[in-house]
């Protein structure tokens, strides 16, 4: 079982913890996002595995249950997290043949963990209800944006031509924004650039 904490000690930053728990038959990264100061958390994409998640955060005040999007490896928890926390589901509502939200997620929204605010990027594409969340520094970017490539067209409710839409818009974020997908292993939007994801 693997389990990374990352410390993100950026200079002007609040500071924010992230863990990151793989899960479930697809290895969905599951993060857990922590403002230090306040204990408050959100978890993002509770994909499987609810023994792993749950012991993460039992000593936390889990404020939301965040989708990335609606796809069964990022939601696969979910009810078992919720009602361990009672805490809202936050999603775009475009996926909510999936699941129903507590709180609809749009473009442009804001998300506050603690001392943490997060903007939701509507970033469509993988799914037509993929979002992004993005402070300075950070980006939580689902299936919309992986380390060498983006998520799946192939499949229903999936678009290349909003994925390139959606790509073009990260790529205008700073280069030294750190990803954190939805799968595989974090990347920067530099690295990114270098590889040539973004077209």
């Amino acid at each position: 079982m693997r389990r990374l904490w990352v410390q993100l000690p950026l200079p002007a930053y609040k500071p924010m913890l992230v863990k990151t728990i793989k899960v479930g038959a697809l290895q969905t990264n599951c993060y857990i996002v922590i403002d230090e100061k306040s204990r408050e958390a959100a978890v993002i994409d509770p994909g499987d595995e609810v023994s792993k998640i749950l012991p993460e955060i039992k000593d936390l005040k889990v404020r939301y249950i965040i989708l990335t999007h609606g796809h069964w490896d990022h939601l696969g928890a979910i009810d078992k997290v919720k009602k361990e926390t009672r805490a809202p589901i936050l999603m775009n509502p475009q996926d909510g043949w999936a699941i129903k939200p507590d709180q609809a997620l749009k473009d442009g929204d804001e998300v506050k963990i603690g001392n943490l605010v997060f903007k939701v990027l509507h970033t469509p594409g993988h799914s037509m209800g993929s979002i992004c969340l993005f402070r300075d520094g950070y980006l939580f970017s689902g299936d919309t944006l992986f380390a060498w490539g983006c998520g799946r067209t192939d499949i229903p409710g999936a678009s290349i031509q909003e994925m390139k839409k959606s790509l073009k818009r990260l790529s205008v974020l700073p280069d030294e924004t750190q990803v954190f997908p939805g799968h595989e292993e974090s990347t920067t939007i530099r690295d990114e650039k270098e590889r040539g994801t973004f077209g």
